[in-house]
Order: C-alpha cells, then structure tokens, then sequence
C-alpha cells in the first residue's frame, strides 16, 4: 500500500473534503489492507496506517476527527476506537473479523452503532443479532485488475508465506507432479527462507517476495490459475481477486469457499495429489472455446455473488458522503 502515511487531512488545510480509511497496518495481504486498497483504487479514498504514524501526526488525526470536515472509515478494532472521538453518526465502521476477543469486537460494534452512520460487518457471524438495523452485513470483495491468460499453464499464490496457509503442501505438491507451467508464489513470512532453501533446484517454482499490488496483477495476468492449499480461511480477498480476474481457482472445499464448487469443472485440492495433478493437464487439454467459457463462469459467479453488491452498497454510502459534502 503506497498511501499509507497519514498527510495533511486537517479540513483548514484543505478546500475540498476527503473519504479516509483508517487502519492500523499497512501490510501487504491483511483483509483490511486489500480492502481499503480497493476503494482507493476504484473511489479515490485515501488511507492513514496508524502504525505509521508519529504520535504528534496520531494526535492531528484524532484532531480532525473530532472537529475537521473530512468523512473517516475506519477499519477494525484499533481504529474503531477513533470513532468515539465524534460520536455524530458521521463516520463508517468497517469490521473484518471477530478478532482474539470477539466478546470486545462485539461489545465495540454495539456501542458505536448507535454513534456512526453505518457499521459494516464482513460476515454474518461477527454479531448474528446486531442492536440496530444500522449495522449491516456485507460480504468481502476486491479487485486487482488481472486478467488471466486462458492458453498459460502457469499458477499463482499471493499472501501470506506461512504454515498456518499450508503454502509448505502447495510447493511440495507442484516440485513433486511438476504440472505444465510455472508455480509464482508472491508475499512473506516466515516460511519463506525455509521454502527457498527447499525448492531452490526446482525451476518450475518461483519465489517473488513481497510486491505492490501492480506487480501482483502483471504476474498473476501471465497465470491461469489461482492455488492455495489453506484448510483454514475466512472469505479470502486474495481469491475473489484472482476470481474477479479470471484465474480459475484450485482451492480445499472448506465452508467459506463452498461456492466455488458451483463452477462445473473445477476441481478442489484434496488429498490425492495425483488426481488432482490429472484434473490439471486435463483442464489443460481443453480447446481454446471451452478454456474461454471457464474463465467467464469464473468471472461471472464471483461478480453476481460479491462484487455487484459490493459495489452498489458503497458506491450508494459514497455518494451520500459526496453529496453532503456539497
């Protein structure tokens, strides 16, 4: 995220009123991050990272908060709490998760939906009985500007390089069925150098690091496939991006990505390593026709389901904001 520092936000020293989304990090794959970097790209919302910022900046935002004219989003728990600073039913909440304590994540979403204009949940299970109809469910979305190409073999993951994301089983899966195509594993963490080290005589997996989120989309537009072997994961924005891009996706059939079992001929990652290897030369094999109507059913079941409704919630709370402002 290239925005994250918090600049010059005070309403006296600007003359037009700004749309800024408040967070905590600026991490290149956490839920939030990918978030606000989605609605900097598609509405011109700027970003401040609080961990960024000094303590003397930490006090000019909370200043502007409380008195300036600039409408704040803020994202999760660390930057909820600057909500409170103007409680005036003004600013928007945004919460990704129920977090290490969600009797807290709960107890802050009560409180603050009846002091913010709107208190957006990514998941109906972070509050199944909210106080007031001003908290509001809305499934995750993102998009990257990819665009899969439908005669390449080549397969990305982009996230974080953990255990806990199982990438160890991906890249031994691909070093040992060696699929047609390159593996591209992009992001960081602390299975990295130990991947590295494994795989650095295997040509046919390539580890980028982390990169902006550009590069992601240049890399991932050479690929036809997204890949994780995550047993655990909520709605991941990392696949509605390379969905929303065509890619097709090779996931584990875990409840939050169920959905992508409606596309006929796509086959989840199972335990059959083999197998799976099979279903991929044979996804492969298809005739260019049948390649490009794939990719559309892709495409077509991820924007009906997340993006269209995504899209027209914000673009409505947006303008609300733009028209107040004028």
């Amino acid at each position: 995220m290239n925005n994250a520092a918090h600049t010059s936000m005070s309403s006296n020293e600007t003359s037009q009123s700004k749309v800024i989304n408040v967070l905590w990090s600026s991490r290149a794959f956490g839920g939030a991050e990918v978030y606000v970097e989605t609605m900097r790209t598609t509405w011109g919302t700027e970003t401040s990272a609080l961990q960024s910022l000094s303590a003397k900046e930490r006090l000019k935002l909370a200043a502007d908060i409380a008195f300036g004219s600039n409408t704040y989003i803020f994202h999760d728990l660390r930057a909820a709490f600057f909500g409170f600073l103007r409680p005036t039913r003004r600013n928007i909440t945004v919460i990704h998760g129920p977090g290490k304590r969600a009797g807290l994540t709960r107890a802050v979403i009560a409180a603050q939906a009846f002091i913010q204009k709107r208190v957006i949940l990514v998941a109906a299970d972070i509050y199944p009985a909210p106080p007031t109809n001003r908290v509001q469910v809305l499934e995750n979305f993102s998009t990257a500007g990819i665009e899969a190409t439908d005669d390449s073999a080549d397969a990305i993951y982009f996230g974080r390089i953990t255990a806990s994301k199982c990438v160890d089983r991906l890249t031994a899966f691909w070093a040992e069925h060696a699929p047609q195509g390159q593996l591209h594993v992009i992001g960081d963490g602390d299975l990295l150098p130990e991947l590295r080290q494994r795989h650095a005589q295997d040509e046919a997996i390539r580890f980028h690091g982390a990169l902006p989120h550009r590069e992601i989309a240049a890399i991932a537009s050479d690929c036809r496939y997204y890949f994780s072997f995550s047993d655990r994961e909520g709605l991941s924005l990392s696949l509605l991006e390379a969905m929303d891009g065509g890619l097709i996706p090779l996931v584990t059939a875990i409840p939050s990505q169920t959905f992508v079992q409606e596309i006929p001929g796509i086959p989840t990652v199972h335990d059959d390593h083999a197998g799976l290897a099979a279903d991929i030369a044979a996804i492969n094999a298809l005739p260019g026709a049948e390649r490009t109507v794939l990719r559309n059913a892709v495409r077509t079941l991820v924007r009906q389901r997340f993006r269209d409704r995504w899209m027209a919630t914000w673009s409505t709370l947006l303008g609300r904001v733009a028209r107040r402002q004028h």
